[in-house]
């Protein structure tokens, strides 16, 4: 049977990644909304077949909805926390495993994935401009997630 104290880490990781993610993604989505102007941006006809536009209430309950999402994170990066938390440059390694699963190679067909480059109609440039946004986002992430797990393990 798994101690309190190992509960509590669980709780405290998965706590951990989900704020991580979520402050990272909303400061990131905010900073890209505004520098690469995503409402004109969505509105090009290319891309609105394939995502909402911006003032629909699903894009505008994203960020809320990233508090689902935080946990699946810190979950599915469970098997990897000792290794990526132990590493001298974990933070990389956190970074490089989100980028190859997250961003590049999900499963899904995203704007800058692989997948979304085979299967969906949606230009090459549209690709390329939502990579800067998710790959910063992520680089963030990881450094801020590895970090503040060091320091709570070290209390």
């Amino acid at each position: 049977m798994k101690s309190g104290s190992d509960y509590a880490s669980l709780m405290g990781w998965i706590g951990r990644v989900t704020v991580t993610h979520v402050l990272t993604y909303f400061v990131s989505g905010i900073v890209f909304f505004n520098l690469f102007g995503y409402t004109a941006l969505y509105a090009e006809p290319e891309v609105a077949t394939f995502l909402r536009q911006t003032t629909d209430p699903m894009v505008i309950a994203g960020p809320f909805l990233q508090l689902i999402r935080g946990p699946i994170i810190a979950l599915g990066l469970l098997p990897a926390r000792r290794v990526v938390v132990n590493h001298k440059q974990g933070w990389l390694v956190l970074w490089g495993i989100m980028a190859a699963l997250m961003i590049l190679a999900p499963a899904g067909a995203a704007p800058g994935s692989i997948e979304g480059l085979i299967y969906t109609k949606v230009p090459l440039w549209f690709h390329l401009v939502s990579l800067p946004e998710v790959i910063l986002q992520a680089l963030v992430f990881s450094w801020l997630t590895i970090a503040w797990e060091r320091r709570a393990q070290r209390k």
